[in-house]
């Protein structure tokens, strides 16, 4: 069954490098003001280098993000590591916050020494709630004054739509944002962070003798994907963040509450075949079609 899905999507990607040119001459034909068909509830389109909003629907309006926390997590790591504060490939020993977190893991466990590389990784791969907490203690000590931290980031970072109440993501009424915000906060790590881009551009990551997969499932099977995030919960639906990159182009696409499945995993790769919708979009208004000026509509 894993071996059919495989060349399924493959040949789904597979078709859409073929039509791109004949998509591209035919959307030549589109009135401007045109969205691409996204099944979600909100998603954004966002040129990465200059800000500008290509595509939206429902933008602003603040919803469950789910996993996209750990955007945040990943953000205030980054820059602590940055500042000198933590060594990256220092080792260190799980704290007790982060092996009562439940959830989906990285599965670190009491003795296990891991460096802030692999908490990093288990963070984007597996989405490991685990990870993101023992992140928060590093950090700030504790998981309260590392929220206290992450919203007042937000607000420095005009994130005006959104309130964190933990690290991790597990569901709560107060934890919530726009895909606007996760755009400029994508942005920001791409912009500030560039050397640790690389880290959401796994296909898988082994810890403890487990070897978790991504769900973003455009990661390694897509040329121009480089990463970012996906995130899923009753209540968020599916979620995902993807980044790519055309020429000199940069792209950021936030996907927000796709239908979910029962099956958690199909859902996944309906929201992956969302998220490359619109970039292929994307790519297309801004280096097949220069002459059109892309607008964005707010529903």
């Amino acid at each position: 069954m894993v071996a059919i899905r495989k060349t399924f999507i493959n040949s789904l990607f597979f078709i859409i490098f073929i039509l791109a040119p004949w998509i591209a001459s035919e959307a030549r034909a589109e009135t401007v003001a045109a969205q691409p068909p996204i099944d979600a509830r909100a998603y954004i389109l966002m040129n990465a280098d200059t800000g500008q909003i290509l595509a939206a629907k429902n933008a602003y309006q603040p919803y469950a993000i789910a996993s996209l926390t750990k955007l945040m997590t990943l953000y205030l790591l980054f820059q602590d590591i940055s500042n000198g504060h933590l060594q990256l490939h220092e080792q260190y020993t799980p704290s007790p916050a982060a092996l009562r977190t439940g959830g989906s893991s990285m599965f670190l466990r009491a003795g296990l020494p891991f460096t802030l590389s692999q908490l990093i990784l288990g963070m984007t791969v597996p989405s490991g709630n685990d990870a993101a907490v023992e992140a928060a203690v590093l950090v700030s000590g504790n998981v309260p004054s590392f929220v206290q931290q992450m919203n007042a980031t937000a607000k420095q970072l005009g994130m005006l739509s959104t309130t964190y109440y933990n690290p991790d993501g597990l569901p709560h009424p107060n934890n919530y944002s726009s895909a606007y915000d996760q755009a400029i906060l994508t942005r920001n790590i791409m912009q500030r962070f560039p050397d640790f881009m690389p880290y959401f551009n796994h296909e898988n990551f082994t810890y403890a003798g487990i070897t978790s997969p991504n769900p973003n499932l455009l990661v390694g099977r897509v040329p121009f994907v480089t990463g970012m995030k996906s995130g899923y919960t009753d209540a968020a639906g599916h979620c995902l963040v993807v980044t790519g990159t055309q020429g000199n182009v940069h792209l950021i696409a936030v996907v927000l509450g796709v239908p979910s499945f029962h099956n958690e995993s199909r859902g996944f790769w309906k929201t992956s075949w969302e998220s490359l919708k619109l970039l292929d979009w994307g790519f297309a208004r801004t280096l097949w079609l220069p002459q059109l000026e892309p607008t964005a509509a707010e529903q």
